[in-house]
């Protein structure tokens, strides 16, 4: 990897590289430079802004130190093929290959906070072709491949050059010390290797996964075609949680998988980086006896990192598991999960928009299974999240869509839930006492502008106070009537297209219609997921 620390170190990147990068003859590059004039010309560039995107031609010139954007022209939409993209959630521009001769890079600019007209540096320039293994990793007897295994205590980034593979735990980091950041470019792959491989993101250490739609990332089993083929994607930070005793401060508490490392803190806007655009695929490997990791893990992680476009497939356990904290996510596909896709407890207070479940017909639990604190409901933090524009497909060797026990609460917007046994349960007497009741709701607990069908709606758990229909019926814009899916997008005619409202959360993008997506033609799912 390249940084630019510096002015000659700029300048050197420029004279040496950027003259033959962005070759003129390269007819396999997705930019090209002009010497005479010094401009870079970029025929398709995506811009993403969420799940929507505009596509453009781009020329920049070299400026100073930088590359400074001198013309920009919208074009038709070109997916389905590499081009550069720009991530205006990231400032990050990604060109996938560019040809030097007889060698191939990608390359990473950076937009200048502020600039006007843009500006951008030079962040990374790598080679597309295997050069060896880094003194991080050590060789593989697979061609090409490099293995990480142990703890990792220096900045370290994986490209796509090399094969990447697990040996055992990978932990980025010490626990609040030796705080280390990975960095994980567009296309590249990770790969466990024997079952117990999996990847940790320690507290204080940050991973930087940023894959784009035409390069997502993919982490993975060797085989690629059954659950539990590794363990999965951990990442623990400082945000609260709850599970102490009173007076503890900061609460922080074991995993419960593996009871030697911890997680939580006191800082809701804890920052463990970025996740975006990644599969994680087959996960789920038992770590000790009945202990499986979930494929995404996030215990106690802060609202100030950012996921966004994940998605998981097929793993033994849970498909995202929140343990406390305050993470928000967006833009979350979650398949073939063999317990519950969506899973939370330990008090999470977070925020999710835009999440597609879809089980398989053989195998898989529920679409979501909440619970405050397992041993102490009424413990705070109370968990509370607020969720938005959820579709949750069940099968009938599921159980429930959604599962509300142990005292959670939640406020759930702008969902539909179909094909599950029972669409949503309430259980525990402290999950009904913190609810309210019926006409008298606390607000602790809601779901409105959301639609179930489901062969029976509503199950009344243990501890009923009031039964769950009148719970449902009773709030705005909530129906039992046919939702009108074709397959998980709205078919024409679905009443799901103008019946939901927005959210007034800032975290939220303003929506009029229930479920992940708008009609059938948002199916935000294409180009960068795994085939489902």
């Amino acid at each position: 990897m390249v940084r630019l620390t510096g002015n000659k170190a700029r300048l050197s990147i420029y004279s040496a590289a950027l003259l033959g990068m962005f070759a003129a003859d390269s007819l396999a590059a997705t930019a090209t430079f002009d010497p005479a004039t010094g401009i870079v010309d970029m025929p398709i560039v995506e811009v993403l802004n969420g799940a929507s995107s505009e596509f453009y031609s781009a020329r920049l010139q070299i400026s100073g130190d930088g590359l400074q954007l001198i013309d920009a022209a919208s074009i038709p939409a070109a997916k389905g093929q590499q081009r550069v993209v720009f991530d205006s959630a990231t400032a990050a521009v990604h060109v996938p290959s560019v040809v030097v001769g007889a060698d191939e890079f990608y390359a990473k600019l950076r937009l200048v906070p502020g600039s006007s007209p843009l500006r951008f540096t030079v962040d990374q320039l790598v080679s597309n072709q295997f050069q060896g293994c880094p003194s991080f990793s050590t060789p593989s007897t697979a061609a090409g491949s490099c293995v990480l295994s142990g703890e990792i205590n220096q900045d370290i980034t994986l490209t796509k050059n090399i094969q990447w593979v697990l040996s055992g735990g990978v932990f980025i980091g010490g626990d609040n010390s030796n705080s280390t950041t990975l960095t994980i470019n567009p296309g590249t792959k990770i790969f466990g290797q024997q079952g117990a491989d999996f990847l940790w993101i320690r507290r204080g250490s940050k991973i930087f996964a940023e894959g784009t739609p035409d390069n997502p990332i993919v982490m993975s089993g060797p085989l690629q075609q059954s659950a539990g083929e590794w363990g999965g994607l951990v990442i623990s930070g400082n945000a609260p949680v709850n599970g102490c005793n009173v007076g503890v401060n900061p609460c922080e508490i074991p995993f419960e998988a593996i009871t030697s490392e911890f997680f939580g803190g006191n800082n809701p806007n804890d920052n463990s980086g970025i996740v975006k655009y990644t599969q994680i695929l087959f996960a789920g490997f038992p770590v000790r006896p009945d202990e499986e990791l979930n494929g995404f893990t996030l215990n106690g992680v802060g609202a100030g990192t950012l996921i966004q476009f994940v998605h998981v497939h097929e793993g033994v356990d849970d498909g995202v598991e929140m343990f406390g904290g305050t993470v928000g996510l967006k833009h979350l596909v979650l398949t073939n999960i063999g317990d519950d896709s969506l899973d939370w407890g330990s008090g999470w207070t977070g925020k999710a928009q835009f999440v597609l479940v879809k089980q398989a017909p053989s195998d898989g639990d529920r679409g979501i299974e909440a619970d405050n604190n397992e041993v102490n409901n009424d413990i705070e933090p109370r968990a509370k999240p607020i969720l938005s524009n959820m579709t949750f497909i069940g099968a009938p060797v599921a159980t429930q869509g959604i599962l509300l026990r142990r005292g959670t609460g939640a406020n759930i917007w702008n969902t539909v839930i179909t094909g599950f046994p029972d669409c949503i349960s309430i259980d525990g007497a402290a999950t009904f006492l913190n609810a309210g009741a019926p006409g008298n709701l606390s607000g602790e607990l809601t779901m409105v502008n959301s639609f179930v069908n489901c062969t029976n709606n509503f199950n009344d758990g243990n501890g009923a106070t009031f039964s769950v229909a009148d719970w449902f019926t009773s709030q705005s814009g909530n129906s039992t009537e046919d939702p009108l899916l074709n397959g998980y997008l709205p078919a024409f005619g679905s009443p799901l297209t103008l019946s939901g409202a927005p959210v007034n959360d800032a975290f939220f993008d303003v929506v009029d219609y229930v479920g992940a997506f708008k009609d059938a033609n948002d199916d935000w799912t294409q180009e960068w997921t795994f085939n489902f």
